[in-house]
């Protein structure tokens, strides 16, 4: 058990209120083993839980659609709350009334893991900085594990952490909403940028809820910010920890980018260590996330008391290849350029994509909106978009929204990528860059890019009709 555990009691009988393929069972099934009375709530039927619920512990009790209050009558001394799990719900609110402590599964994880942790937020880029970071920690030999809302629970890798180990930890809003204690040695906000506007009250309350990251961090630990965002820069001001920023032109941040080349600035001396050409993601964006990578690795030799040795890291962060869906070229078709960015569900995300075209050309676009100002990418599309075309049950909201432009609607994926192909000529690119969330069509991004790239194949077979 790690030292953080000291002072708090094992407790014995714990609800996870929510249980979801991931979080929810490896939550579960952890404090099972340890030995707690366990039991899970969730809206869902006990018919379409019942993939996840064959994969629980024995012994663990199941509440299959049900998330009524009286539950707690059990005598639960603990809930774990699953990411997606609003606060608000009836059972959540009466276990506070009664008394009983509220965490989220992260929260959880920390109170026994070992080693450093890095714990990276933002509104974008978050799954690339994270994975990147384990990359080039990996690289340089580091014992590291990357998890948290990439898709791997932090609670799965506590019993793999040792001392000497280093977590890179992805985390959401929501994530964030319910942390105590949680303190990471290394903490980076990359970005914030309206999101998730349909759960908060507003930016403000959304801005709080990624801002917990720093909440508990000391003069001993490090927080690496976008000095670009000027709420972050702002925030980052008051914090305790030791500051590092990135920039993309300010010379005064720890890492800046100039005349096409990155620079880690260590006091008055600046060392240029990569150039933004050598890096094989995608973008401006990336050229962000490479900065604060490297910053993060930084900090946490510097935690450690250790050198960091800044050639290695950038020619290990050269060497990453990327994540699918974000920015992900699938290969050219008749001079087009296909680009998979399923991964951009808010407005920053496109801009962010649009501005790091090398051409102009066709931008598919649409799927749930989640409450972001959406004209906002009026501004970005003329030189870089010449056509859009409209996907998911958001076509005719953008329809209007963006009169004036050339623009199409489609009514599956396949049409969307023939009407591209129409729309645009040899040199152009074509992008999947939704803006929106993939719910309405589709399962999740990963589905919704998987399908562009099924799309993009037809078309190399001749089985979609585009002349």
């Amino acid at each position: 058990m790690k030292r953080k555990m000291n002072g708090h009691t094992e407790h014995t009988s714990v609800l996870v209120v929510g249980l979801g393929y991931r979080t929810g069972l490896a939550a579960a099934n952890f404090l099972h083993a340890r030995g707690s009375r366990v039991a899970v709530s969730d809206v869902k039927s006990e018919k379409d839980l019942a993939p996840i619920t064959g994969k629980l512990a024995r012994g663990v009790r199941v509440f299959a659609g049900n998330q009524d209050p009286s539950i707690l009558d059990e005598g639960f001394d603990l809930l774990v709350l699953s990411p997606g799990v609003p606060q608000t719900i009836p059972l959540v609110a009466d276990a506070r009334r009664r008394g009983i402590p509220v965490i989220a599964e992260i929260e959880l994880a920390y109170r026994y893991i070992r080693g450093k942790i890095i714990a990276i937020t933002g509104t974008d880029g978050k799954s690339t900085t994270t994975t990147l970071t384990g990359h080039i920690l990996a690289e340089m030999g580091e014992h590291a594990f990357v998890g948290g809302n990439i898709g791997i629970p932090l609670i799965s890798l506590v019993d793999r952490t040792t001392d000497e180990s280093v977590s890179v930890v992805e985390l959401s809003s929501f994530q964030l909403e319910t942390v105590e204690e949680f303190t990471p040695d290394v903490a980076a906000v990359l970005n914030v940028t309206p999101d998730h506007l349909d759960r908060y009250d507003g930016m403000e309350s959304y801005f709080a809820a990624k801002m917990r990251i720093v909440k508990n961090q000391g003069v001993d630990d490090y927080l690496v910010y976008n000095l670009d965002d000027a709420r972050v820069a702002a925030s980052a001001s008051g914090v305790n920890a030791r500051a590092y920023s990135f920039s993309l032109s300010d010379r005064r941040a720890d890492a800046y980018c100039e005349h096409g080349a990155v620079y880690l600035r260590t006091g008055e001396r600046s060392e240029r260590v990569l150039e933004a050409s050598a890096l094989q993601i995608m973008g401006v964006h990336n050229v962000q996330n490479a900065m604060a990578a490297l910053l993060m690795v930084r900090a946490v030799f510097a935690k450690s008391g250790r050198a960091f040795d800044a050639a290695r890291a950038a020619s290990a962060c050269a060497s990453f290849k990327g994540l699918a869906h974000r920015m992900e070229r699938l290969g050219d078709f008749e001079g087009r350029l296909f680009i998979n960015d399923s991964k951009a569900t808010t407005v920053g995300a496109v801009e962010m994509a649009l501005r790091s075209l090398a051409s102009q050309g066709v931008l598919i676009l649409g799927g749930r909106t989640k409450g972001d100002d959406y004209s906002r990418l009026r501004a970005v599309l003329p030189g870089r978009v010449k056509a859009l075309v409209f996907i998911g049950e958001s076509a005719d909201e953008f329809a209007e929204i963006f009169k004036g432009f050339a623009c199409e609607k489609a009514s599956s994926m396949d049409e969307a990528v023939a009407r591209a192909m129409r729309l645009s000529a040899p040199g152009d690119a074509v992008l999947l860059s939704p803006a929106c969330a993939s719910f309405d069509w589709f399962k999740n991004f990963e589905e919704r890019g998987d399908a562009f790239r099924v799309s993009f194949k037809k078309l190399g077979r001749g089985e979609i009709a585009w002349t």
